[in-house]
């Protein structure tokens, strides 16, 4: 197979599977609630691993009430939903030309990725668990993503100050 087919075949198994999340994802809109935006990103919530977050195997929907995603479309299963009323704090971190978003909320049961103890700078598993979060981090492969900029509307139309931070590294 030559490289532009393999990129190609490559570039359509994404897409697929971002269609895939997004069906499963619009299923789930409750009465009212309406799309503001949409996209990718990277859940790093428990890697903290900010550079990752051009990769965007996360699909991400933010709505009026709601930020919704699929931690891994590769393998769609739990959907996970935020209830933007829910969120506490936002802070928007910002790294080369990356950003991502930590809010804290109340406890959310959802898949996540299961840190293996070793350094912050070694990868962490491939092994997805369910289990209860307070806090998300959402990384975007830029600030002006459309989606991340929909998160932050959304928190601060409920009053939330998101904080900016430059950080040079991995996130907490």
């Amino acid at each position: 197979m030559s490289f532009a087919a393999y990129a190609l075949t490559s570039v359509t198994y994404f897409r697929n599977l971002m269609r895939q999340s997004e069906v499963a994802v619009r299923a789930q809109l409750g009465e009212g609630e309406q799309e503001l935006a949409s996209g990718r990103c990277a859940d790093i919530s428990t890697t903290g691993d900010l550079d990752s977050a051009g990769a965007g195997w996360t699909y991400v929907m933010v709505t009026n009430r709601h930020v919704r995603w699929v931690p891994n479309i590769e393998a769609l299963g739990l959907i996970c939903s935020l209830d933007i009323d829910q969120v506490r704090s936002c802070t928007e971190v910002h790294w080369r030309h990356r950003s991502a978003l930590v809010m804290d909320h109340d406890p959310l049961p959802r898949l996540h990725f299961v840190p293996n103890g070793r350094p912050l700078n070694w990868m962490y598993t491939r092994d997805l668990v369910v289990g209860s979060l307070s806090t998300t981090i959402l990384g975007f492969s830029r600030p002006t993503a459309k989606a991340a900029q929909q998160v932050k509307e959304q928190v601060a139309l409920r009053g939330i100050v998101i904080r900016q931070v430059q950080n040079p590294g991995r996130l907490p």
